[in-house]
């Protein structure tokens, strides 16, 4: 039975992403019809075979009450940033800037680090310009953004965007990763600001 088990095991850790492609393939396609997902499930299986990708476990864990926060962060922030940005787009056009903020990550996770990089995409006048991996630093593009002061603040939503991905799908591993990198650079911006 151990001889099966393996080749089952692994199927089973690749089917995930092969169901996320399918669904991907019907999107692009406007079509939800037995055809096109058949179709989608072949085009998978397929690129996953052709682009041998190691088997990544997938270490989430799904907090419903913490994801209905994070859900209602995400449609409050879309709804005022979007009623923000018309306001200043129709009213005062010559005067929207914008400005690429460097902010360091807490997370170490890759699966966090891509979901707050989509997450914070969504968000009208926010785009993820690069994550550097090694460095754990999230480049944003804001706008609108005035002047200098406004700096502070899209890295603050940033931060916050980022503790909530955080306590709504990490493991406790990450969880308490992240309150560790937290506590540090709180003590780095206490010395920073004694030497003031």
């Amino acid at each position: 039975m151990s001889a099966y088990r393996a080749p089952a095991l692994r199927l089973l850790g690749r089917l995930p992403t092969v169901l996320w492609l399918t669904v991907m393939w019907a999107v692009l396609w406007g079509d939800f019809s037995p055809g096109t997902l058949v179709a989608g499930a072949m085009v998978g299986a397929g690129c996953y075979a052709a682009a041998k990708l190691p088997h990544l476990p997938v270490r989430l864990r799904f907090r419903p009450l913490r994801v209905a926060g994070l859900v209602g962060h995400i449609a409050l922030d879309l709804l005022l940033s979007s009623v923000h940005m018309a306001y200043h787009t129709l009213l005062h056009p010559a005067r929207v800037r914008g400005a690429i903020v460097a902010v360091p990550l807490r997370t170490d996770s890759d699966l966090l680090m891509a979901m707050v990089s989509a997450g914070l995409s969504l968000v009208t006048g926010s785009q993820t310009i690069e994550l550097d991996r090694e460095g754990g630093v999230i480049y944003v593009h804001g706008i609108p953004i005035h002047d200098e002061s406004d700096v502070p603040k899209l890295r603050r939503s940033v931060l916050r965007t980022e503790e909530m991905y955080v306590r709504a799908f990490g493991t406790r591993d990450d969880i308490a990763q992240f309150e560790a990198a937290e506590r540090e650079l709180a003590g780095a911006g206490a010395a920073a600001e004694e030497e003031r």
